[in-house]
């Protein structure tokens, strides 16, 4: 029965609500939507029992806010909001006051209400200042009124106390309503105010790998060869030399490919495309891709194809293995092994990569995937890094609806964990 009452809530609620809408929009038609759903039953409640009591012409004006209550939701439902408000507040205004002025039923507290919920759901200041002069002359005339005999009956003091309840519990409601408002927008801002300067504080880390990490091995190629172009160094000596400058380069394209790729997807997010892909034959494409830098540490790469398809997108795949690889033999001391695991249940594959190499503290361990600065650290044969590795590895594995752990000992090694979602073949496969 709860059930059943939450759902009828929510899709009253959510009447003419689409995905597209800003938030602000979504809870102007929500509270909109709540209101008049809410008032209708009393709306048609009162219509009948005025009826009964011989007041007709106040049940005509309930029955009349019955129907109005019920057009707007349809023109919610059509998505033409801006009218729907404007004919909530131009009608109840009218109404409410024409009840006020015939039979004194206290509803003359519901125009203080329209004035908040105008300049509440209201932008354009003439009709701000339209409809609160309006409202404001309405009250003031209803007030001057109630000087005088009425022109109907009065309706009974219960039924006063009734409606100014409603009035005021209204008017708390919208009080509220925009209190709420107001601290989601401060803790937005205060929000963007930390990503931005989370983001600030990445970038000056990033210049710096940039101008000191990136920039010292291609200045130190460029004077070499600026010294064999002056006869300084023979064509011998740096043939001796090109063993270190290729070494170099690979680094550099490693640091580039991770500098631009988080670059892109700080500019224009990260955008998956997920399809079924064979991970194995990534997995070789990308130990073939860096063949030259783990044969230069006499490394060992075992690996056995598996058949598995895993929904993911190819690209972050890619970077995902590239970057755990790449960090496997950064780290790994020279002519050890590195083996890349894998095993699979109903739902998921995971893909272990382990090298034994020099490991990691458990304070290393624990802030890996947290910690918001980007730490660089150098390999075992003075290899350079921008810390952006495993930063991608989380980011992309979390947009494809996987993981990432690891774990580690210091002087022994680690081995790092990434589960991946399978593919399944009946078309219940996520977006």
């Amino acid at each position: 029965m709860i059930s059943f009452i939450l759902k009828g809530w929510n899709a009253l609620a959510n009447i003419g609500v689409t995905d597209d809408l800003p938030f602000l929009e979504k809870k102007k038609t929500q509270v909109t939507n709540l209101v008049i759903g809410i008032g209708l039953p009393l709306f048609l409640y009162f219509s009948i029992v005025n009826a009964l009591d011989g007041l007709h012409l106040l049940a005509v004006m309930n029955f009349t806010l019955f129907v109005g209550g019920t057009l707007i939701l349809i023109i919610q439902s059509r998505r033409q909001l801006h009218l729907a408000r404007f004919i909530v507040v131009v009608v109840t205004s009218s109404i409410f006051t024409a009840q006020s002025l015939l039979f004194r039923n206290g509803n003359e507290i519901l125009l203080l209400v329209n004035l908040i919920v105008t300049i509440i759901y209201y932008s354009e200041k003439r009709f701000i200042v339209f409809i609160t002069t309006v409202n404001v002359i309405c009250y003031v005339w209803v007030k001057y009124e109630s000087f005088n005999p009425p022109i109907y009956e009065t309706v009974s003091n219960g039924r006063v106390i009734f409606n100014v309840c409603c009035g005021l519990l209204s008017f708390v409601i919208a009080l509220q309503y925009f209190k709420f408002e107001q601290l989601n927008s401060q803790r937005a801002i205060q929000q963007k105010n930390d990503e931005l300067e989370a983001l600030n504080k990445t970038k000056e880390k990033l210049f710096s790998i940039i101008a000191h990490d990136l920039r010292s091995p291609i200045a130190q190629i460029k004077s070499t060869l600026d010294l064999v172009n002056r006869d300084f160094i023979s064509k011998e000596e740096f043939h001796e030399l090109s063993h270190h400058f290729t070494k170099q380069i690979d680094q550099l394209q490693d640091n580039m490919n991770n500098l631009l790729t988080w670059s892109q997807s700080q500019l224009n997010g990260i955008v998956t495309k997920p399809q079924a892909v064979n991970a194995s034959l990534i997995i070789k494409e990308v130990i073939e891709l860096l063949k030259q830098q783990w044969q230069a540490k006499d490394l060992q790469i075992q690996f056995e194809t598996f058949d598995d398809l895993v929904w993911m997108d190819p690209d972050h795949l890619k970077v995902v293995v590239r970057n755990l690889l790449s960090n496997a033999i950064k780290f790994s001391k020279k002519k050890h092994s590195i083996v890349i695991n894998h095993s699979r249940n109903n739902k998921e594959l995971t893909i272990a990569v382990r090298d034994t190499g020099m490991g990691m503290s458990q304070q290393q361990l624990d802030s890996l995937f947290t910690a918001e600065e980007i730490v660089s650290t150098h390999g075992t044969d003075k290899e350079r890094g921008t810390g952006l590795g495993l930063k991608l590895c989380k980011e992309f594995l979390d947009k494809n609806k996987g993981e990432i752990w690891a774990i580690s000992e210091q002087g022994i090694g680690s081995t790092f964990f990434i589960n991946i979602p399978l593919y399944q073949p009946t078309g219940s496969q996520g977006a």
